[in-house]
């Protein structure tokens, strides 16, 4: 039986999601906005949106510096969605990715503590890769598995070091629900990250002598899980994937790929760096280990308590996104969408106001809706759409330094 937190169905939702550049906020954003019980959704990041975010209002804010605790009491959030984290990547140095995986995240949350918090609920994008690969890891890993803490690579050990003061700040701060979403690797033809453009060589170089059984979950399931998490569940990690695993050979024979094991299993990393200088694939350290011994996680528990199952396997996944693949590469996206911001503030200034000041249900709009500070545009005439400097905690509707 599904289980949802009734302090967030009694009234409307305010969420705050960062990453909103990149498609896990930006799609969340997109999802979150067409919810009925949802009154307000705010993304933010340091770069501008690359997905039209619909309704929601983006603040140009950094997550490691102060405001964080000044926005959410202000605005009165009550769910924050943090996205922000990266596993691997091949557009952000290890000692940058730590700033903001670990430092990021701990501001984050220390924006969230307090008496006075209206924050009731946490969710962490996280990632299988905190379990490690391994040759005597287990099959369908569950959730209380032991997480590499110890492991070599430094991308992993950040994620572990997050998912750690996460578990602080719930021992400390009980009243609001924190749930830590593990994700295998995803899919997403639009924004593939690093295993998704290695799968998507024209020839795929694989481990000689290794044939690792892989889950790889769908772009849309993953909004799917996130977007649930908003709602129900209690606290607690999840394992998000599809239901079983696939060896990658049978993966790549499937979608018609050609494979060759290219890789020498000894001298991996020497492989590895060679692919990079080549500009062929972006292989991180964790990844080359996943590409050796594979991992299958347990999802029985987000299936009982979130009521996700992914609606499609790991193969279908992976058909999907290669031919999504095939049909960018001979013809391009041409309506993605960049952020303009004259448009925006345009659009949103034109956001119908209810009449006699009462929503559809007869409520007083003023009388229901929190103080907001004087860099958010109100709701009804949602107005220009502002960037917040760090070096003075505010700004004046004009855009300068107060």
């Amino acid at each position: 039986m599904r289980r949802l937190d009734w302090n967030l169905v009694a009234r409307k939702r305010r969420i705050l999601v960062t990453g909103v550049a990149r498609w896990w906020g930006a799609l969340l954003v997109q999802r979150l906005v067409e919810d009925p019980d949802v009154a307000e959704v705010i993304g933010i990041d340091i770069r501008e949106p690359r997905y039209d975010l619909g309704r929601a209002d983006y603040l140009k804010l950094d997550i490691r510096h102060s405001l964080i605790g000044k926005l959410v009491r202000s605005v009165g959030v009550d769910t924050v969605v943090h996205t922000l984290t990266r596993i691997d990547s091949f557009d952000m140095d290890p000692s940058r990715a730590h700033e903001m995986n670990v430092i990021g995240t701990l501001n984050l949350l220390a924006g969230c503590a307090g008496a006075d918090s209206p924050v009731r609920r946490f969710v962490l994008k996280s990632s299988g890769h905190v379990y490690g690969s391994r040759f005597d890891m287990p099959a369908n890993i569950r959730e209380h598995h032991r997480l590499d803490s110890n492991s070599h690579h430094q991308f992993v050990r950040d994620i572990v070091e997050v998912e750690s003061y996460v578990s602080d700040f719930a021992t400390r701060n009980p009243s609001i629900a924190i749930l830590v979403m593990r994700f295998c690797n995803s899919l997403n033809p639009q924004e593939p990250q690093p295993l998704a453009r290695y799968l998507d060589l024209e020839v795929v170089p694989t481990v000689a002598g290794h044939d690792p059984a892989l889950q790889l979950i769908h772009r849309d399931d993953c909004v799917e899980a996130m977007t649930l998490a908003t709602k129900r569940g209690p606290a607690g990690a999840y394992n998000i994937a599809p239901a079983g695993a696939e060896p990658l050979s049978n993966l790549l024979d499937g979608a018609g790929k050609l494979h060759l094991p290219l890789i020498p299993p000894f001298g991996i990393e020497l492989a590895a760096f060679a692919m990079r200088r080549s500009g062929l694939a972006f292989l991180s350290p964790q990844l080359l280990d996943l590409l050796r011994w594979g991992r299958s996680l347990a999802t029985a528990k987000a299936a009982r308590l979130l009521g996700f199952r992914a609606a499609r396997d790991t193969r279908t996944a992976f058909d999907d996104y290669i031919q999504q693949r095939r049909v960018l590469r001979y013809q391009p996206d041409r309506h993605a969408y960049q952020y303009e911001k004259e448009l925006e503030d345009f659009i949103h200034s034109r956001q119908p106001v209810p009449v006699n000041g009462e929503t559809n249900n007869g409520e007083s709009v003023e009388a229901n809706a929190p103080r907001r500070p004087h860099y958010l545009p109100r709701r009804a005439a949602r107005g220009p759409q502002r960037t917040l400097r760090h070096k003075d905690e505010t700004t004046t509707p004009g855009g300068k330094e107060s």
